[in-house]
């Protein structure tokens, strides 16, 4: 089966990435480079809609003690969106 081009509705941006995730595009971009969420530098750093929901939908294994990418991605939005 081949694949299908990607057209633009299926990359995502930096902001777009940071509101789905309610932490800053810095984040994200920090993120994106560290391979902590999937993404491709090509000029700009860019993020594949379809990569970034199969990676928020992982949880991984449930008998693992330490935070999956995705989990730690969800603590950090929750931290920063949480009132002191």
């Amino acid at each position: 089966m081949a694949r299908q081009p990607l057209r633009a509705d299926d990359v995502m941006t930096a902001r777009e990435v940071a509101e789905l995730l309610h932490v800053s595009e810095s984040t994200v971009g920090d993120w994106g480079r560290r391979g902590v969420i999937p993404s491709r530098k090509i000029r700009r750093r860019i993020y594949i809609r379809s990569r970034i929901e199969a990676f928020l939908l992982d949880d991984g294994p449930e008998e693992t003690t330490s935070p999956t990418r995705s989990q730690a991605v969800r603590q950090t939005a929750s931290r920063k969106n949480s009132i002191p």
